[in-house]
């Protein structure tokens, strides 16, 4: 019952703050996010627990940035794109200087998408829309450098299907491929699929072994 009663309380505080902060144009997604983060500070000084700090950090700064920005104290054009890529950036600082292996994937991976956003933004659709098959793929592969090589090889192979997906896709757009093309050569596009899958089977399963 306390916990339900303390949720309500906070709940109540937050929605106050939130109606007496609009009167200086501050969002409530603003708030929410600062808060956020400083909930997550919270739980960290009472459970100790390191993840609890590093996303901590991260909202309440995104927070504050928002907040800052509604009173017009820190003026920036802050974009979701961008916004992905400072966070990729923000996860392989944390990589390297914790030795965490997992933050590698949100590291390499935010960014991809990020710099896909962007392109899709900026150009026609027919030169991105594939992009980002290329980026993962690139992703993945610089996943398997810096986090995986020498010890396992199985980032090699989302790295590759994306990759050639991404091939593909663009040879399709381009019309160097046609679903006609792809027809008449089935005789040979089918065993060299199953030929370069049991490749990238064999080169992980050398890893391992090594």
């Amino acid at each position: 019952m306390s916990k339900k009663n303390t949720a309500i309380g906070l709940v109540l505080v937050f929605l106050g703050i939130s109606m007496y902060l609009r009167n200086y144009n501050i969002g409530t997604g603003s708030l929410l996010t600062l808060f956020l983060g400083l909930g997550l500070f919270y739980a960290y000084y009472i459970k100790k627990e390191q993840p609890f700090a590093i996303f901590g950090g991260i909202f309440t700064a995104i927070g504050l940035m928002y907040v800052l920005h509604d009173i017009r104290l820190f003026r920036i054009d802050m974009t979701f794109e961008t916004l992905l890529i400072v966070l990729g950036i923000i996860f392989m600082f944390i990589f390297y200087s914790k030795h965490a292996q997992g933050f590698v994937f949100p590291g390499m991976i935010l960014p991809a998408i990020g710099i896909y956003l962007i392109l899709l933004r900026t150009f026609n659709d027919k030169y991105t829309a594939s992009s980002i098959f290329l980026l993962l793929g690139f992703a993945f592969y610089a996943i398997y450098f810096i986090a995986y090589m020498g010890s396992s090889g199985w980032p090699l192979i989302p790295a590759t299907i994306f990759l050639l997906t991404g091939i593909l896709a663009y040879a399709f757009s381009f019309k160097v491929i046609t679903w006609n093309m792809v027809y008449m050569s089935r005789g040979y596009l089918w065993p060299s699929m199953m030929i370069l899958a049991g490749v990238l089977i064999l080169m992980n399963l050398r890893k391992r072994r090594s």
